[in-house]
């Protein structure tokens, strides 16, 4: 079975959208407001900031959910079907990158991660 680079590309595309729509959030809450939120929510912040947020989150929500609970049952299927083993490696990859992403983010200001999960 050969692996195609593609693949394993378009496989890490969902975790580097998440991980740069995350900081990208905290690098425009950092200029917008002039540093981290005092408080919890997006009372007074504008109103491009307030859509970033909302995007950035759902998208987030949604990997989340595909990550912990979808993709490992598909990759489970895969490992199982003999036709559908090409696409274990590449759910593989996505899994192992996903999970790395989530690592990442873990290193974000603590006062920028104490708003993001409250």
């Amino acid at each position: 079975m050969k692996v195609s680079g593609r693949g394993i590309l378009i496989s890490v595309i969902p975790g580097l959208m998440m991980l740069g729509l995350f900081y990208g959030l905290a690098f425009h809450m950092y200029l917008s407001l002039g540093g981290w939120p005092n408080s919890i929510g997006e009372r007074g912040f504008p109103g491009t900031l307030v859509l970033h947020s909302r995007v950035t989150w759902k998208l987030c929500e949604f990997l989340a959910l595909v990550t912990v609970f979808a993709a490992p049952i598909a990759l489970i299927v895969c490992l199982f079907v003999r036709r559908w083993r090409i696409g274990a490696p590449y759910l593989a990859a996505y899994l192992v990158f996903s999970f790395a992403c989530w690592g990442l983010m873990m290193l974000a200001p603590a006062r920028f991660l104490n708003w993001w999960w409250d």
